[in-house]
């Protein structure tokens, strides 16, 4: 009888064992065929520990990264809830092939990340003050002239990258006079230009608007009477 139980026992072992190996082996076949890779395009990289005095001036805006997950696990997915970055602590100025890293939403795995280096140009970042300077056009309404004006404020904060930076020459507000009478009032937006009088883009002025405050004042005729 003790013979009988313990062959019963082990039989009733071997049979849980093998339903468990069979459950697996069902579970993971169906795991397998329910848990397709995808691309997610153009996904947005960004850039993690820049030392605060440089500033990146050639980068991959995104990269595209190939995610495995339940069908489900998908729906209503954005770009922007996947995290694509580049690690640039410790990096100095100068060109750099960087590892991209990705961050997979929760319940899915990340499979790959292309490309898996981008190229990053590092700079130094460099600001200085520059003094405003006016470039007047036109002629104020007739019978008047500038007598004074005033720019406020006179000094704005240039900054930019290094190779960027070291073409500002000069930094200028342009006027346009045509019709002015009296007391004007105008906000303008400061320019930076070069020594050879060319725009320079990319450069961070600020502020951003300037205030001139002109007055004028009546032209007296030679026959002492002002004109109309």
């Amino acid at each position: 009888m003790e013979k009988f139980l313990r062959s019963n026992n082990l039989a009733r072992v071997m049979a849980i064992f093998i339903a468990v190996i069979l459950w697996l082996f069902v579970t993971g076949d169906q795991i397998t065929r329910e848990t397709p890779a995808r691309i997610l395009y153009q996904v947005p990289l960004r850039v993690d520990n820049l030392n605060p005095e440089y500033v990146v001036t050639d980068i991959s805006s995104s990269v595209d990264i190939t995610l495995e997950g339940l069908p489900e696990d998908f729906d209503d997915l954005t770009v922007e809830e996947i995290g694509a970055y580049v690690d640039l602590g410790g990096r100095e100025p100068g060109n750099h092939l960087i590892q991209v890293h990705g961050q997979p939403p929760r319940g899915l795995n990340l499979i790959s990340v292309q490309p898996q280096q981008v190229r990053v140009s590092i700079e130094v970042y460099r600001s200085e003050d520059f003094e405003v300077e006016l470039d007047m056009i036109g002629t104020p309404a007739t019978g008047w002239e500038l007598d004074e004006y005033e720019v406020i404020p006179e000094v704005v904060l240039v900054g930019a990258p290094g190779s960027i930076f070291e073409r500002v020459d000069r930094v200028v507000l342009l006027i346009n006079l045509t019709g002015m009478r009296l007391i004007e009032s105008v906000e303008l937006s400061p320019v930076a230009y070069d020594e050879d009088g060319n725009r320079v883009l990319d450069v961070v002025i600020d502020p951003s608007l300037i205030t001139v405050r002109l007055e004028f004042e009546r032209i007296v005729t030679p026959e002492g009477n002002d004109d109309e």
